[in-house]
């Protein structure tokens, strides 16, 4: 399965984070972008519990379907 890389990200950090982080990339032999590829999966995939992630889909399903409500029909505090 080949995966193509369309979106580029620009992240600015301090010097001595960026060093960091190549530092450890260059232990692991791995790019700068693989790594931080790495670490956004990671952290996308502990941000939700599987059953958190099951009622998203079934939301976005929902939704495709046209049985949202529009955000501007939502009142607010």
């Amino acid at each position: 399965m080949t995966i193509t890389m369309n979106k580029e990200l620009l992240i600015r950090m301090p010097a001595t984070l960026y060093n960091r982080a190549k530092k450890v990339c260059g232990s692991r032999s791995k790019s700068l972008s693989a790594f931080i590829r790495d670490l956004l999966v990671e952290g996308l995939d502990d941000y939700l519990t599987e059953q958190e992630r099951q009622k998203v889909t079934k939301g976005e399903k929902a939704y495709r379907q046209g049985k949202g409500v529009s955000w501007r029909t939502v009142k607010r505090g």
